[in-house]
Formats: C-alpha cells, sequence, structure tokens
C-alpha cells in the first residue's frame, strides 16, 4: 500500500501547486529538504536595506536563490534561528526575540463512542454518523488549553465508520508534561476528558497518540502582544508570515491561516516599489545588460 500513500502526498502537493499557479500567474517550485542557512542583504544608495538572496544548502549542496521578494514563513524559534544578527539594531526585530518559544504536547485518543454529546446518550453509542459539539472547544477546567473531536470537526480525514471520537487535545504551555511517560500523559489527559464529559464514562478509549515539541508556540503573558511583529518589515522586500506575527488571532493555526492572507496584502502594497527595486539594483550593480530586467516579479 506504499506506493498507494505515495500517489495520494503526489495528488496533494500538485493541488498546491496548482492553487499557487493559479493564484500568482507563473510557475511555482518546491524545493524539499533545502534548508536557509543565511539571509544575504544590502543597501541602497538611498540607505534602505534589502535581501540579495538567501544561502540554501541540502546535504553537501549549496545555492543562493535569489528573488525580488522574501517571505520567510516560521514558527517562533524557527525566525530567531534565521534573522540576521545585525538586524537586532532595529527594535522591530529584536522584539521578536522577547517571544520565547514553549513546549507543546499534542495528545490525540480515539474512542468507540462520542464523547461530547451528552443530549442523548443512545446516538453517542452509535457508529454510523459523527454527533457532539463541532467546534474547536476551550476550557479552564483542563490543562490543555483547547481541543476539539476532529471525527466531527475535520470528517474527511478523520472520521472512520466503525469507531467514535478522535479527541485532539493541546497542552500549552506543556512544561510540566514533557518529563512524564507517554502512558502518564495519556491517562492525565483521558481523566481530564471524562471529567468534562462524564456521560463519556462508559466509552472505551480504542487508541492514543502523544507527539512533544520542545519549542512551538510563544508563551503568551500580559504584555507580550506589544511585540508580535507586523508582516511588513523595515527590510524594503522582506516580509514575515506565521501565526506569531500581529493578527487577530492567538498563536494558532487559524492565526497561521490569517498572517498569510496579511502577507499578501503587505506585498501588493509594494508592488510598484518591489518592481523600481529591481530596476535600480540591477543598474548600480550592472547586473543586467540594458532592457533585460523583466516586469515579473519573483517570490521566495
Amino acid at each position: 500500500m506504499q506506493w498507494l500513500w505515495q500517489l495520494v502526498q503526489l495528488c496533494e502537493h500538485w493541488l498546491i501547486r496548482r492553487g499557487l499557479c493559479a493564484t500568482f500567474w507563473i510557475w511555482t517550485s518546491f524545493h524539499l529538504r533545502w534548508g536557509c542557512r543565511e539571509v544575504l542583504y544590502d543597501r541602497t544608495s538611498e540607505g534602505k536595506t534589502y535581501v540579495t538572496g538567501l544561502v540554501m544548502t541540502k546535504a553537501t549542496e549549496k545555492q543562493i536563490v535569489k528573488a525580488d521578494a522574501y517571505v520567510a514563513a516560521c514558527d517562533v524559534p524557527g525566525i530567531h534561528r534565521l534573522l540576521p544578527k545585525p538586524w537586532r539594531e532595529w527594535e522591530f526585530f529584536d522584539n521578536i526575540y522577547k517571544l520565547l518559544g514553549v513546549p507543546v504536547v499534542t495528545v490525540q485518543l480515539r474512542f468507540n463512542g462520542w464523547v461530547t454529546e451528552m443530549q442523548d446518550l443512545e446516538a453517542s453509542r452509535q457508529l454510523q454518523r459523527a454527533v457532539g459539539l463541532d467546534n474547536l472547544l476551550y476550557s479552564a477546567d483542563a490543562d490543555f488549553s483547547c481541543f476539539a473531536d476532529l471525527a466531527l470537526t475535520s470528517p474527511e480525514d478523520y472520521f472512520k465508520e466503525g469507531e467514535g471520537s478522535l479527541i485532539q487535545a493541546v497542552l500549552t504551555p506543556g512544561d510540566p508534561y514533557m518529563p512524564l511517560s507517554n502512558e502518564q500523559v495519556v491517562k492525565n489527559v483521558h481523566e481530564q476528558v471524562l471529567r468534562l464529559f462524564p456521560s463519556a464514562n462508559e466509552l472505551e478509549m480504542t487508541w492514543s497518540s502523544v507527539v512533544k515539541i520542545g519549542q512551538s508556540l510563544y508563551r503568551e503573558a500580559p504584555g507580550m502582544d506589544l511585540f508580535r511583529p507586523d508582516q511588513k518589515t523595515p527590510v524594503s522586500n522582506f516580509f514575515l508570515s506565521g501565526s506569531y506575527t500581529k493578527q487577530d488571532y492567538i498563536d494558532s493555526m487559524e492565526g497561521a491561516t490569517l498572517s498569510g492572507r496579511q502577507t499578501s496584502a503587505r506585498i501588493n502594497e509594494v508592488g510598484p516599489f518591489l518592481h523600481d527595486l529591481r530596476h535600480k539594483v540591477a543598474k548600480t550593480k550592472s547586473e543586467a545588460s540594458p532592457g533585460s530586467a523583466t516586469d515579473e516579479l519573483t517570490f521566495v
């Protein structure tokens, strides 16, 4: 069945690529397993800083990728590693280092019934259709900050006939849970789920999974929101994207999606400037003969 799984992945990648090409009217390339080791930059004659390329490596290979606009879509630990240290002279970038990544533990529990269905006991025990609370849920009475029944919220991916709820709970900050065994983590979360939904006490947990990430979301605390950066940066052609950036959601998947939309808007706002920058740099550095600079912008 491995070939079938690979085919599914290829189809998914093709759909993403087709969507990007349709959106930007350009051919989109994916360079997998390449890591960015350095951000190269320079200044214009007016003193504006701009990125000139990215040093990319894969095993023993190395290349410099050049574009007109660069988007860094990272989490907090990732952007800390990527930004050139001299850029911290800007308060804008220095503030990002005040956002500290915290451990996150994600726990999934599969049941033989529907955990969040509290009105109809009979419906909660059948396995032909998903029932319960179809939403992202929050509770102040559990260690996990948010949770959801994925079989309800994302049935295309997680509903399985003959099986019930797939509860996913996110523990953040997950510091107290990092040293615990997976078995103990599952036990603690299972007990808390049953305290929230006593009607599920008779359900059997049939499967579990624990994923621990040492640094992921930033540590939310009073006043930390002030340090979240805008998607547009002091570097003319360098933009940020990620759930930690300034947008209306918390550090989350929804926030990451919204930040991407805002990044796109920021790039659109400075489109004419990026066009002029390309021609100005080409002329200043004599990298192109007259007329060789095209009007098509490229993005990395």
